[in-house]
Order: C-alpha cells, then sequence, then structure tokens
C-alpha cells in the first residue's frame, strides 16, 4: 500500500509528539520558538540589537528578503524531520500555515509562489519535493498563482548540512536555471523548508532574476541558527 494512501486511512498524528488528534498540536504548535525581533532587514536572522543588516549582502545578492517562521528546534524540527524525510506530506499544510502567519505579519508583494526545486535523482529518490507541498499550500491560502515555466536544478549538488557559509554558496552557484516565458519584472515568493545561510534561495533567486523576474522573497518554515 502507497505511503500517502495510509496517511488517508491512518488518523492524524502530531508531527512534534506523535500525539494522535492532529497533524501539529495545539501543545507543540505553543511551544514553537517564533523568531523575534530584532531580525536582519535582509536575511531575517535574529541579530543582538537593531540594525540594518548583519553583513549578508555581500553573499546574498539576488535576494531582495528573506523570512522563516520559527527557530529550527523543538516541535517544528522533529515536524520537518517527519515531513521530509519520514514521508509524512500531510504535514504540509500545517507547516505552510506557519508561514502564511508569519507572512501576514511581514506583508507580501508577490504574485507567483514556487518551491526550491530537487535535483531529478533526488525527487525520485524520495517520490516528492516537500518545497514544492509547501508552496502549494500557500498558493491556496494566499491566492496566488504558478509562474509560465519550471524553475530547475540542473546538476545534483551535495547536501548542504555541516558546512561553512562559503562552500555553501560555492556549492550551489549556478545549480539552478529558469525554463519559460520571461518572468516580466513579476515578483516571486520563493519557497523552502529549512533556511540556514540562505544560500540555495539566493542561488534560485539568481535564476529568476536572470529570467526577468522583479525582487523575490524567500520565505522557510524555520532558520538554522548560525
Amino acid at each position: 500500500m502507497r505511503v500517502d494512501l495510509l496517511e488517508l486511512l491512518l488518523p492524524p498524528r502530531c508531527g512534534g509528539c506523535r500525539t494522535v488528534g492532529s497533524w501539529l498540536c495545539a501543545r507543540c504548535r505553543g511551544r514553537i520558538r517564533r523568531l523575534q525581533e530584532p531580525l536582519c532587514r535582509r536575511c531575517g536572522v535574529e541579530v543582538e540589537s537593531v540594525r540594518a543588516e548583519c553583513g549578508c549582502r555581500s553573499r546574498l545578492r539576488s535576494i531582495a528578503r528573506l523570512r522563516s517562521a520559527a527557530a529550527y528546534e523543538g516541535p517544528v524540527e522533529s515536524a520537518i524531520h517527519r515531513f521530509k524525510y519520514q514521508g509524512w506530506r500531510r504535514l504540509a499544510g500545517p507547516l505552510a500555515l506557519l508561514m502564511a502567519e508569519r507572512l501576514a505579519v511581514e506583508g507580501l508583494a508577490a504574485r507567483f509562489v514556487l518551491g526550491v526545486p530537487l535535483h531529478p535523482a533526488r525527487l525520485r529518490e524520495r517520490g516528492f519535493n516537500q518545497a514544492d507541498l509547501l508552496a502549494r499550500e500557500l498558493r491556496l491560502r494566499l491566492a496566488l498563482g504558478s509562474p509560465p515555466g519550471e524553475l530547475v536544478r540542473t546538476r545534483q549538488t551535495p547536501p548542504q548540512v555541516g558546512h561553512d557559509r562559503i562552500w555553501r554558496l560555492a556549492n550551489v552557484r549556478a545549480a539552478f536555471e529558469w525554463r519559460g516565458r520571461p518572468l516580466d519584472g513579476i515578483p516571486i515568493l520563493l519557497v523552502d523548508d529549512v533556511a540556514t545561510t540562505g544560500a540555495t534561495l539566493d542561488a534560485c533567486a539568481s535564476a529568476l532574476r536572470a529570467a526577468g523576474s522583479g525582487p523575490v522573497m524567500g520565505i522557510s518554515i524555520a532558520r538554522v541558527n548560525v
């Protein structure tokens, strides 16, 4: 029996604590640590005092703004792991809701939403792209559309986990390409599950900007503290 069919037949179970009843229970939602001001105005990382930037401008040249809903810890870390690696696809809804709540605070100027793509080999291995599922949920919640084409990962890159900022930037540089009509200055919301340095989102934004898009805003469920 396929995993997605099993999900439909089995009762909801919290991605944070595995309690039966909902995909993200009220207790776990209450324990999620939302990112608190002051944040870097560009990349959204928590900073010690109010200031315009954290030094990210020299690294992140293409993405206009990056925001995350929560810190990558506690229930949200467990839920993302089950969503991404254990195939709990129904978590896409409650996790996207966290991002939608953050966007309600930030404001949103985008017409299209798309997820960070996986390389075809990784997609075959996992069976789904978690960022695409999140983007689909956000389209429904925010009444936004899909762009007229496809953002693709043109080469398979090693996982970013465990590497420093310089390595991450080099690893994903020129790894994405837009295939479709020119984007005619349209602002785009780019979705991923977790942001650490923002390198992957910035590389995607670079490909979209090269295709003529307007400003690209990145949104993730969680942010790793580095």
